[in-house]
């Protein structure tokens, strides 16, 4: 356990000290920030819009870090030949392997953190003086569905990463979340293709690809007509499945690795 915290630590470090990650954070936060210039709407419109565009744009600087750090968190430590050093000591590959991963889902984490605080606390401010101002804490539960989504997809990277190219895993990752996110799309059409075989094949697209579609909870946030049922059974069902997925990935990632020569 030591030595996984151990190179999750160090994981973190390095990702952290990575200038394209700071871009993409800063980037976000600025975008965020722009959020103050909708004066040409109402107060409602401007709201709605704050929170869309805040949860959307946490959303695709998510992506870009997640599949940016994640693609690279192999590769890099063997092509600069550290891996050989760590492996040397009393170190398991499994323990690498899963070291990294928590290092990367770490430091993602932080960086879904920071941006979803930005957005809270703009929607708080946005609310100081309305008559009948909503929690902004309730936001926490759609940052909450994005970093588990995006914990998914730093899953399906690491996968790719112990024997694809990073060049490779960037579109394919890339992809697999696209075509995760039309999860419903894929459903209908394994239901009703024009024949067997398109049926089969969209069924094995549909339960084989993760549905990244299913963590989609920004409309009942920011249109309050839109209702779900149970949202803790809404969150829980989708924490499972993001959590069983995520370690289903990482057992094959390092059933994989352990055969690898490196």
């Amino acid at each position: 356990m030591n030595a996984i915290l151990t190179i999750a630590g160090n994981t973190i470090s390095e990702a952290l000290r990575r200038k394209v990650l700071n871009a993409f954070l800063l980037g976000g936060v600025a975008v965020l920030a722009l959020t103050f210039m909708f004066g040409q709407f109402t107060a409602r419109q401007e709201l709605t819009l704050i929170r869309g565009m805040g949860l959307g744009i946490i959303t695709l600087a998510g992506i870009f870090i997640t599949v940016i750090l994640s693609i690279n968190l192999i590769p890099t430590e063997i092509e600069r030949r550290t891996i050989y050093t760590i492996l040397a000591k009393p170190v398991n590959r499994w323990e690498f392997l899963i070291g990294k991963w928590l290092g990367a889902i770490a430091t993602i984490g932080v960086n879904i953190v920071l941006m979803g605080v930005v957005l809270i606390i703009a929607v708080a401010l946005k609310q100081i003086g309305a008559e009948n101002p909503s929690n902004p804490l309730e936001l926490l539960k759609g940052i909450l569905m994005i970093f588990l989504q995006m914990v998914l997809l730093c899953s399906v990277a690491v996968f790719f990463s112990v024997f694809l190219t990073p060049l490779v895993n960037f579109f394919l990752t890339l992809s697999l979340f696209i075509i995760g996110n039309m999860s419903s799309f894929t459903q209908d059409l394994a239901k009703t293709g024009s024949n067997i075989l398109v049926k089969g094949f969209f069924t094995v697209v549909h339960y084989l690809v993760p549905n990244f579609g299913n963590f989609q909870f920004t409309n009942p946030l920011v249109n309050p007509a839109v209702e779900v049922k149970s949202e803790l059974l809404f969150l829980t069902q989708n924490c499972i499945y993001g959590l069983v997925y995520s370690a289903v990935l990482l057992i094959l990632a390092v059933l994989i690795f352990d055969r690898r020569e490196v």
